[in-house]
């Protein structure tokens, strides 16, 4: 059985991660983490306990791993130390990176390749914990391991990431509405061009990285054809066998109601773009992505088995009802 090692593994894409990768049966898996967070997972794997951003993470290095897959790296300095460390002990480096690399600014709303510009992170962002210095952190740690030599490395850069366990609730934000409103507040205008990423599929791409015969160092994993906001809620009213009515509201009034992009309206981007090319994944390793429709099905099965809580994120529901009403008067 290959050995694996993760790094993380008991949340959300780690927690889908863990569960294929013992079901397979294939495995021997190693989990590394605080211990914390649903520490009861997985009694079948073996557990170290540590911090990563201290040398608790060098206990791991001390035995030969076929892969390691890091899912829990964000700051450049540590993970560049550990990839110094570990190389020699590791036949292969799966990095679960972030479409937050991109320099977006000089996107122009275009097709995003791998090859595209980077954001560039400074010596006081490498150290910097807010989700602002997010992306470049992540850019940074990119560089380290595509720079460490004699790493064998995959850099994988999901898009914006849904189904069972996710904990942001952004793609929630619109399921819970699909399933339970009769009418829900919608931008008006059908401009946005998104990119989105299913964990389950996400977690067969990571596992097939692992024994990639000839692979490039770069992936964007964008596992869907290229969708609007409303086609994803679409396919959510399929998937829920729901009708809600979507009550559009326009941008003035939108603006005029201090509704937030993105914040408010989750996914909402105003007009913006995150067009991921994926052609490369999708040549390289000739995986049959899930159908949107039944992305959602599975989803909002894990949901029903929580009994349908409230979003965390967006507008609440009395926001909404204020919103709509206002849009009718």
């Amino acid at each position: 059985m290959k050995k694996i090692l993760v790094l993380g593994g008991t949340q959300f894409i780690g927690r889908v991660l863990a569960e294929n990768l013992l079901l397979s049966g294939n495995f021997e898996v190693t989990l590394f983490n605080r211990g914390k967070t649903n520490a009861g997972l997985f009694p079948d794997a073996k557990k170290i306990h540590g911090n990563r951003e201290t040398a608790d993470l060098y206990q791991t290095c001390n035995e030969y791993w076929d892969a390691v897959i890091d899912i829990s790296g964000y700051f450049p300095n540590t993970v560049q130390a550990y990839a110094q460390r570990v190389k020699d002990n590791c036949r292969r480096y799966i990095f679960i990176s972030t479409a937050s690399v991109y320099n977006l600014e000089n996107s122009a709303n275009r097709l995003i390749p791998e090859d595209f510009e980077l954001l560039t992170c400074t010596a006081q962002q490498r150290t910097d914990a807010t989700m602002a210095t997010y992306g470049q952190r992540k850019a940074a740690c990119e560089e380290a391991l595509l720079q460490c030599p004699g790493l064998d490395a995959i850099i994988l850069r999901p898009s914006v990431v849904y189904g069972p366990y996710d904990p942001f609730d952004r793609h929630y934000y619109w399921l819970y509405r699909t399933k339970k409103r009769s009418r829900i507040l919608f931008p008006e205008g059908n401009a946005d061009i998104d990119s989105f990423t299913f964990v389950q599929d996400l977690a067969r791409i990571i596992i097939a990285a692992i024994d990639l015969p000839q692979h490039r160092k770069v992936y964007n994993v964008n596992t869907h054809p290229l969708m609007s906001l409303q086609a994803i809620v679409e396919a959510m009213t399929q998937a829920c066998n729901t009708a809600p009515q979507l009550t559009f509201a326009g941008v003035p009034f939108l603006d005029e109601q201090e509704v937030q992009v993105w914040s408010d309206l989750p996914l909402w981007m105003n007009g913006s773009f995150l067009m991921m090319d994926n052609s490369r994944l999708l040549s390289d390793f000739g995986l049959q992505m899930t159908p949107i429709t039944e992305s959602f099905i599975q989803t909002a099965a894990w949901y029903e088995q929580l009994g349908w809580p409230l979003p965390k994120t967006g507008l609440s529901l009395e926001e909404e009802d204020e919103l709509l009403e206002a849009l009718n008067a």
